[in-house]
């Protein structure tokens, strides 16, 4: 999840490493495999530098998939075990090994055909603060890189570095100076946009002919609160191309101006060739938060479908845009929230907010998150997973300290609130929906999906199963539960003329799905069963768990789940103080949300070992969230 400034050391791996000390090395085998159809190895997180997650092998197809089992299951030795960790990755595999990496931040290698471990390396210890939350990109000799920690006022880049001496070729940031391009979108007279957020979450794409890098950057800093950053904002919750040798700036679109809502472009961007109105095009798409997806022409950023200007309303005090994009097509999840008891304004995508709570949908963690889709060819279709959430927004001040959380509000779902999902087909040529699964769980925060020649699209659930789906007609075809959350986009690959597919199943913990450290591969000659389904994830917003009975002690992060209160749910009598201890490793909060006013009473940000007390004097019930980590939900029944 989001934990300040990442460093990856993981992402290209394996056959991309070249000797000790090495992570990689210019090779023009390599450089080959990248740009080449996916087939025997999958050598990138998106399989090749298109980021389609489209494989070319047809072993396993439509007729004989339901034969699918286990060749093999390996547990990673506890790495990433707990509560604290999403395991996420997509595994790469060339020449028979297996690389993955996990929410330890451990890199290992396995044998591809039997699941054997090879090697294992630490790359970073996460206590020093760092994450994987995205794999560099690697061609012609040069890694590129992006710089997570939106919500901690940095100013985002993509960097270039040279393969073989790792030195730093060029940065490209996605927040400009005065006199840059999209610098005259930030408050005259200010470096706002210095601290301004703009992340890039995920892998980038390139295209070699164009000689052009792609990727999708995400929000603003402050996350919710625009008073201070008048103007578009550029270039948060855009896509951005540059030039790939260079990093001079090509072409944007933005997907929101002027984000108040969160809403940033978090999944990877893809590139795709179609054809529209008889004419052949170079298309990109990026599943964005707002729920849409959006197809742009690679070469020039402009759109294939169509995208409307439409107004909006305004909060003249958050200095609203007074126009937004609408894309021309269908979006994946509903885009006005129903009303809730307590909760006066409701609204639709766009809607203005200050401090009293507005409930709007999609949600700054619902709509489509980072989950990667997929695109095949054959059919034509984007594969795209969303999450329906309701959130209840509201702004607060907040003052920039440098590494402190520079978010100016919050966003939650209420209590009691539905969530769920979607997993949708989109037809490339006309952003329409082709399919559509309604889910009973949220998918769209670490899934993803990958599609096949084969007429398959495979997929992961966080209620632990993993699903085979017609990539024509989306009737799903087969089903096999993994005894932990399946919240990682499959693999597939072939060794000794056998097709696998693979998956991660570890869990999300934003997701709340059942935590493990467990690598499946199956095939048609597997011999393994499925295992018993874990405990489903929460389809309901609120805390979870028995009522603890007189406990006036409340740890967070507490046996070994960082993002949770324990216990989650207490009854104390009238006059009670509770202390709250930070257990974690990271800060947190515990911080009343009543309705979706936040504040009421609050213990202030805890670091690592800090406690504060509140006394909690009248009978009632009080609800709590952590604001730096809004799905963390708690509650105090006063007697």
């Amino acid at each position: 999840m989001r934990c300040g400034l990442r460093i990856v050391l993981s992402g290209v791996l394996g056959g991309l490493m070249a000797g000790a000390g090495a992570v990689w090395a210019a090779d023009p085998e390599i450089d080959r495999l990248v740009q080449s159809p996916v087939g025997k190895d999958w050598v990138t997180n998106g399989g090749n530098m298109t980021n389609q997650r489209y494989s070319t092998l047809k072993q396993i197809d439509t007729s004989n998939v339901k034969q699918l089992k286990g060749a093999w299951m390996t547990r990673l030795k506890g790495s990433g075990l707990g509560g604290k960790y999403s395991f996420e990755a997509t595994p790469l595999v060339k020449d028979g090994i297996m690389y993955i990496s996990t929410g330890n931040d451990d890199v290992f290698a396995l044998d591809a055909k039997t699941g054997k471990e090879v090697w294992r390396t630490p790359v970073e210890d996460w206590h020093n603060g760092y994450g994987v939350t995205n794999a560099p990109l690697y061609f012609d000799g040069i890694v590129y890189s992006g710089i997570t920690g939106g919500e901690f006022g940095i100013r985002g880049r993509l960097t270039a570095l040279d393969a073989k001496t790792g030195k730093i070729l060029w940065r490209a940031y996605t927040l400009p100076a005065a006199g840059e391009p999209g610098g005259d979108t930030w408050p005259a007279g200010t470096e706002h946009y210095s601290r301004g957020g703009a992340s890039i979450w995920n892998t980038p794409a390139l295209d070699p002919e164009l000689g052009l890098v792609y990727f999708a950057v995400g929000n603003c800093g402050p996350d919710y609160d625009g008073s201070m950053r008048e103007g578009d904002n550029l270039f948060c919750a855009s896509v951005l191309a540059v030039n790939a040798k260079t990093g001079a700036y090509a072409w944007h679109f933005q997907e929101v101006h002027h984000d108040i809502w969160d809403y940033d472009a978090a999944s990877p961007v893809l590139l795709f060739d179609t054809v529209i109105n008889g004419q052949p095009r170079k298309g990109l798409a990026q599943a964005g938060r707002t729920g849409w997806v959006y197809i742009l022409d690679r070469t020039n950023g402009k759109p294939l479908i169509g995208v409307e200007e439409r107004p909006v309303l305004q909060e003249p005090r958050q200095k609203t845009a007074k126009t937004q994009p609408f894309p021309i097509g269908d979006a994946i999840v509903p885009q006005c929230a129903q009303p809730l008891e307590g909760y006066e304004k409701v609204g639709c995508i766009f809607e203005p907010f200050w401090d009293e709570p507005t409930l709007i949908q999609p949600s700054g963690i619902g709509g489509t998150n980072w989950a990667p889709m997929s695109y095949n060819p054959e059919t034509g279709s984007f594969y795209v997973s969303g999450t329906i959430r309701t959130s209840a927004f509201s702004r607060y001040d907040t003052k920039w300290a440098l590494g402190r959380r520079y978010d100016g509000g919050t966003q939650a779902a209420p209590i009691g609130s539905p969530m769920s999902g979607t997993f949708t087909a989109i037809g490339s040529n006309t952003n329409k929906i082709v399919w559509q699964h309604k889910t009973p769980y949220r998918v769209g925060q670490g899934g993803g999906s990958t599609t096949t020649a084969g007429g398959l699209v495979f997929r992961g659930e966080p209620d632990g199963n993993v699903l085979a789906i017609d990539a024509k007609t989306g009737q799903e075809l087969w089903r096999f539960q993994a005894g932990f959350g399946a919240d990682a986009p499959p693999a597939v690959y072939e060794v000794d003329g056998e097709q696998y597919v693979a998956i991660a199943t570890g869990g999300n913990q934003g997701m709340l799905s059942a935590n493990g450290d467990a690598v499946w591969a199956f095939s048609l000659k597997g011999q393994l069963g499925p295992l018993w389904p874990p405990p489903p994830p929460q389809n309901v917003a609120g805390p979870a768990g028995p009522v603890a009975a007189g406990v006036d002690s409340i740890n967070i992060g507490a046996n070994n789940i960082e993002y949770s209160y324990f216990p989650a749910r207490t009854r104390i009598k009238a006059g009670t103080t509770v202390t709250f201890t930070n257990t974690g490793d990271t800060p947190h909060t515990a911080t009343s949300f009543e309705k979706g006013k936040v504040g009421k009473w609050d213990t202030g940000v805890l670091e690592k070992g800090q406690s504060n007390t509140v006394t909690f004097s009248e009978p009632g019930s009080y609800f709590y969230i952590c604001t730096p980590h809004p799905w963390m939900y708690g509650q105090v029944i006063v007697e």
